[in-house]
């Protein structure tokens, strides 16, 4: 056998030598699969359960080696499945992720001395005989990746007396790789190198299980438990709890990472168009509380001339969330008393309805009857009405009622998009806390697919499925959902995922950045945040009254007109856009800017969006996906390409209102407890409100943030780490003379008494926030000192400070030094242009430059063509206006501009059109295409200003004067600068 043809042997022979193979087996043998779609794996031979041995199969490989069973099967040229478990799959249903079927692809089987090779004409995967491991390398043997020598691990286990395994996969990475993905997760750093990420779905996690690496390669894992990914110094792993067909994963290569996008994409499914509308500007807040009140905001942007184009509702317009109406798709009559006269007075004005619901069903409502008639909502009640359970989204039968309530309460009275709340999914809390949701879902028992367990984190696809299957059977309309999770195929579902309940912070600020991009990365092109923060009273009591506060708004809001979709959320303050004008000019300007360039870029924003449905694209773009050659892009946190020609740099750091530093913790020495020890003495309670005296504990400073001492475990009975209070007791003593500034802070509750007086109140949820007290003090005076708190939500913490009367002198005699400039890479392989002044770099160096309040750092590629149109109130305003064509020399460029009815699915039967533009750099031409295509109701002919960029003109957000100016009417034409 040593001197075997390179070319293997015929299936047929393969067969008789490497296994023994029953009467009957050899058709099933062909393909591999069971009737779930899963690999099934083929008997051995006798004797051959230690030596390495294999089939050829229809599609691909399966092999024995080390006491496993692998297949490598392909699903297309550039893409295989590897799965790898102990001879047993335990799958009782198809793949929830992946639509695509094993691929004819043609390919050879090479035979080595230590290795098997599968050959095709864009891939080659070597098989070690001896570990099983594998080895990746594109068509030409350039290497992509490979397994480590130890490349999986494979434990046999019950869970819900069901069988499964307990698996963990490694590869080993090239020492200059990057990799990223994995969704949205509480870090700044875009390249997960060296990183640990739990990956759990929670409140502030979009857990999507696939990274992508610099090297130009993807994989996705499609296991649904609790994972952990780790990469160190022994390489980079994947651990699942629970995946019952053992290790399985797609790998997917390209020469691009926009080959790999569209390789996961042809394997879960490709990502529907959205309304063209969907590109505006969406104003949501937590809540508004009336049909009036909904409608007077709606008609006050009108008369104030700011731009928008959808109007959001959030939760308990059903109700209230203390009685059983809890999400069940219907309208307070007395709040909302005509729900479609109020969604049609919404359109007169061309504004779009979204509206929420959560997957927690209130038990009053005829949806959550006719669930409960099929035993489809599960028993533990949701955390915030507790008259509501949420729906099983695993079973067919209850995706299907869900959205019958929804299109009779909501779309029948006009609503035009979901915001799918909670989907994470969120039972027993507002699941910040990957532990605490994690045993939340597992709380939940079985769903119609099995235990929850192995199905802990992909409820939001199935539940944002059943909406979009309802939605394309009874409607031509384009589907937009909004979700606060996602995972892996939610693009086919048109849901465009969120980052969360996020807290109004600088540092929040660049986790968007950088959070943002390891989402879309991953192949789900849609993406949005909370435009501001969530939370905004815990680091600005003072809201949009704070200075501090409107500057960030201000970059945030910046920021928020460069991604996929422009949305602006949250609760404790006022934040419509308009109110700025008189309360602080400046921001208004920048907010007003910012919003002029959103809705101007509409026609390069939209043809991008189709691009994202006809070629796989993806509009929020990482660096490396377009400079992946250039390392100094792996790094970089906070900038990002908008498309193929912008790259983005937003501010992330005050510059203008800077805030002074927090009062400092008071210090142990300046307290004692009643007996005279330096610190306050602690009574723990079970309750809220001091019900059960629990642990006892002496203080030094009081500085928690929980769980940490003195609650890293639970004391003294205390049985959970939510609805607990406790009380601290002792003496302050002043250090010097003057006036001091005492404080707390913290969440959720507190109060502050000094010799005996209430100070400080804040006895209510809410998120961490900080209130002081003026206090004139003699050094040496000691003044009683008690603190009470109570916890209700999973952000604990609390914080006992001040400032002495010399730190108080000392912080009005500073001077903030600031730096008003950004510090921008650009990347190498193009020069650059600045969007403001038009002038032009090189690549491969950093740029300076200032950054008033109403410019964010922003550089077009040269030869860059970028359409853009005039301002308008809503995205559909003016279909006839004329086009501005701004070319950006120094390279060759493209563009294709596209138009459709910006509504329907009309464009999934061809109709559209699409006008290709071709800038030749060295000949200084442009060619305008023919029209392809058509649809009912196109402009036919359209003015296009061509503006040849340049120090004189084309630059930032004014109408350019045009160059040359066509009249174009989807003949070819020829245009010379």
């Amino acid at each position: 056998m040593k001197h075997l043809p390179k070319t293997v042997l015929a299936a047929s022979l393969a067969l008789a030598i490497a296994w023994s193979v029953p009467a009957g087996a050899v058709e099933r043998a062909s393909s591999g699969l069971d009737k779930n779609g899963h690999l099934l794996a083929l008997p051995f031979a006798a004797g051959a359960h230690d030596r390495f041995a294999y089939v050829r199969l229809q599609h691909g490989v399966q092999f024995r080696a080390g006491g496993v069973t692998k297949n490598v099967i392909f699903y297309g040229p550039d893409t295989v499945r590897v799965n790898a478990n102990l001879g047993a799959n335990h799958w009782t249903s198809p793949s929830l992720v992946v639509v695509e079927k094993p691929g004819a692809v043609a390919f050879e089987l090479e035979e080595g001395a230590d290795t098997l090779t599968i050959k095709s004409a864009k891939l080659r995967i070597s098989i070690d005989r001896k570990t099983g491991a594998l080895s990746f390398m594109d068509g030409s043997g350039r290497l992509y990746t490979r397994e480590s020598q130890q490349p999986q691990s494979i434990k046999a286990v019950e869970i819900s007396g069901a069988p499964s395994y307990e698996v963990e996969n490694r590869f080993t990475l090239k020492p200059d790789e990057a990799i990223f993905g994995f969704g949205y997760t509480d870090s700044d750093a875009v390249n997960r190198r060296n990183q640990d990420l739990l990956l759990v779905q929670t409140n502030l996690g979009i857990i999507i299980p696939v990274m992508m690496s610099s090297e130009r390669y993807g994989i996705l894992w499609d296991t649904y438990s609790k994972m952990r990914f780790q990469d160190g110094p022994e390489g980079a792993r994947l651990w699942a709890e629970s995946a019952p067909g053992g290790v399985d994963y797609y790998f997917m290569g390209g020469r691009s990472m926009d080959d790999v996008v569209g390789a996961y994409r042809r394997l879960t499914g490709a990502a529907p168009m959205y309304p063209k509308q969907a590109f505006g500007l969406f104003m949501s807040k937590e809540r508004y509380p009336t049909q009036q009140r909904l409608v007077e905001v709606a008609q006050t942007f009108r008369k104030e001339r700011f731009p928008l184009d959808y109007i959001v509702q959030d939760w308990q317009y059903w109700g209230s969330d203390k009685d059983g109406s809890w999400s069940g798709m219907t309208w307070d009559p007395v709040r909302y008393p005509d729900p479609a006269g109020m969604t049609a007075s919404l359109h007169k004005m061309n504004l779009k309805l979204m509206v929420s619901i959560w997957p927690s069903i209130g038990n009053d409502t005829a949806l959550g009857k006719e669930l409960d008639q099929h035993g489809l909502r599960f028993e533990p009640l949701h955390w915030i009405s507790q008259k509501a359970r949420v729906y099983d989204a695993y079973s067919p039968q209850g995706r299907r009622i869900y959205f019958k309530h929804a299109k009779s309460g909501l779309f029948d009275k006009g609503v035009d998009a979901l915001w799918m709340d909670g989907t994470e999914v969120e039972v027993g809390s507002a699941a910040w806390d990957a532990a605490k949701n994690e045993a939340d879902i597992k709380s939940l028992g079985n769903n119609a697919l099995g235990d929850f367990t192995r199905y802990l984190n992909p409820y939001t696809l199935l539940t944002t499925q059943g909406t979009y299957d309802g939605q394309r059977a009874t409607s031509d309309r384009r589907v937009f959902t909004l979700t606060r999770s996602a995972w892996a195929g939610a693009q086919r579902t048109a849901a465009a995922s969120w980052s969360g309940d996020i807290f109004s912070s600088w540092d929040t600020l660049r986790k968007q950045v950088s959070g943002g991009v390891n989402v879309t990365i991953t192949g789900n092109p849609y993406w949005t945040q909370d435009t501001g923060g969530f939370f905004v009273a815990r680091d600005y009591p003072g809201g949009e009254k704070d200075p501090a506060y409107r500057e960030l708004f201000a970059r945030w809001f910046q920021y928020g007109a460069f991604n996929p979709i422009m949305r602006v959320h949250g609760t404790d303050i006022e934040r419509e856009p308009y109110i700025f004008k008189s309360l602080d000019a400046e921001v208004y300007k920048s907010l007003l800017d910012a919003a002029h360039l959103r809705y101007r870029l509409l026609p390069y924003t939209y043809g991008l969006s189709a691009k994202v449905t006809s070629d796989h694209y993806t509009l929020m773009r990482a660096l490396p996906m377009d400079f992946a050659d250039d390392k100094a892009t792996y790094a970089i946190n906070d900038a990002f390409m908008f498309g193929p020609s912008l790259l983005v740099h937003p501010v992330t750091r005050p510059m203008y209102r800077i805030q002074p530093p927090p009062p400092a913790t008071i210090p142990g020495d300046a307290l004692r407890t009643p007996d005279g020890q330096p610190g306050l003495a602690g009574q723990y309670f079970e309750g809220r409100n001091f019900e059960v005296p629990k642990g006892k504990v002496i203080d030094k400073v009081i500085d928690h943030s929980w769980p940490a001492p003195p609650l890293a475990t639970i004391p003294a009975g205390l049985s959970q780490l939510d609805d607990f209070s406790a009380r601290w007791n002792g003496t302050l003593e002043a250090p010097e003379d003057g006036e001091y500034e005492i404080g707390v802070e913290g969440d959720d509750g507190y109060r502050l008494y000094l010799d005996d007086a209430v100070v400080l109140e804040r006895w209510e949820n809410g998120g961490k926030r900080l209130a002081s007290t003026r206090q004139v003090l003699r050094k040496g005076q000691r003044v009683k000192v008690k603190l009470e708190y109570f916890q209700a939500t999973s952000d604990r913490s609390l914080r006992l400070a001040w400032r002495t009367p010399s730190a108080i002198r000392a912080l009005a005699e500073s001077k903030p030094v600031t730096d008003a400039s950004m510090r921008t890479y650009l990347p190498k392989g193009a020069a650059w242009y600045d969007f403001w002044t038009n002038q032009r770099y090189e690549g491969g160096q950093a740029v300076v430059r200032d950054v008033p309040l109403d410019i964010v750092p922003l550089y077009v590629r040269a030869g860059a063509i970028l359409p853009m149109g005039p301002e308008l109130q809503y995205a559909t305003e003016q279909p006839e206006a004329p086009y501005e064509i701004r070319i950006y020399p120094g390279a060759d460029g493209s563009f294709t501009l596209y138009d459709d009815d910006n509504e329907t699915y009309a464009y999934e039967k061809g109709q559209s059109a699409r006008v290709k533009l071709s800038w030749n750099d060295k000949a200084k031409t442009l060619a305008i295409g023919a029209r392809q295509g058509s649809f009912p109701g196109m402009v036919k002919t359209r003015i296009l200003n061509l503006v040849l960029a340049g120090q004189a003109n084309g630059k930032g957000l004014a109408t350019a004067q045009a160059t040359r100016t066509v009249r174009y009417d989807g003949k070819s034409i020829f245009v010379k600068f």
